[in-house]
């Protein structure tokens, strides 16, 4: 009884709200396990948090994440991205959907990203977001984009700044059927080779603004431990990454302290 009631209130207050992208946005293993910080990375999973973050990518890569928001499958977010180097700058494609067969929430994207000189990435990436409701509901769709900015100040310290839907574009007139507006800005710190320290902010126009931090450790050779916080909504993060030659997995929890546990997972390759 209590996951039938769980499921059918986050499920109704999506749909009432239709703030699609507050649930498609879920993010990779290595992402949710550091706070929910993104904006300064620069790995595989950019293609769906900071289009910046992918433009010094240099390898054909593919990979597939889920998420499982409180260990409920209706609340399960799968996700999936292909990027393409070229002499001009690198291409990314990504594709989410949150929800099951009566409502889900669905995002698919296409963006290029390039590196001016050793220190700038800048990128741009354009969206199609779509709702689909059971048989007796019609379907909501909106085009969109977001632009990603990162800066390299020195060896040890990165900067980032993201914006996702800057046009204000909205499912209808309708007050509630708004697609949020959402800027981030943080920073990362290599305090060595193996310690990472990052920070965000993240302001979402219709909601609630949020602080982040993440810690990341290299406890073996390309074994990782990372951990972290968010506040507003309030999260405890933590999870292990282990990179191979040819492909990354990552495995993370993050707790709630009203709703539980939330679990994901990704995987990526590369094709040299």
């Amino acid at each position: 009884m209590k996951r039938i009631i769980l499921t059918s209130i986050l499920l109704l207050s999506a749909m009432l709200n239709s703030n699609a992208w507050e649930f498609i946005q879920a993010n990779s293993g290595k992402t949710n396990s550091l706070g929910k910080c993104s904006v300064t990375l620069q790995d595989f999973w950019s293609v769906h948090h900071n289009p910046a973050g992918f433009a010094s990518y240099k390898d054909f890569s593919f990979g597939i994440s889920y998420e499982n928001k409180f260990l409920l499958k209706e609340l399960g977010t799968k996700k999936a991205g292909l990027l393409l180097p070229t002499n001009y700058g690198t291409i990314g494609v990504s594709f989410s959907q949150f929800g099951y067969n009566h409502y889900n929430e669905n995002i698919v994207g296409l963006g290029f990203a390039r590196s001016f000189g050793s220190n700038l990435n800048i990128g741009l990436k354009f969206y199609y977001l779509f709702i689909l409701f059971s048989d007796n509901y019609e379907k909501k769709s909106a085009p969109t984009f977001d632009v990603g900015i990162q800066y390299k100040i020195n060896e040890s310290l990165h900067i980032g700044a993201y914006l996702f839907n800057p046009a204000n574009v909205k499912f209808s007139s309708i007050h509630k059927d708004k697609i949020p507006i959402i800027m981030r800005l943080g920073l990362s710190y290599f305090v060595n080779d193996n310690f990472l320290i990052c920070s965000e902010i993240e302001e979402n126009f219709n909601d609630n603004f949020s602080f982040r931090f993440g810690l990341e450790y290299e406890i073996y050779k390309d074994l990782f431990f990372r951990s972290g916080f968010q506040l507003m909504p309030e999260l405890l993060t933590f999870g292990i990454g282990y990179n191979y030659k040819w492909f990354i997995a990552d495995i993370s929890a993050h707790m709630n302290q009203e709703l539980g546990a939330s679990l994901s997972c990704s995987l990526n390759f590369r094709i040299n």
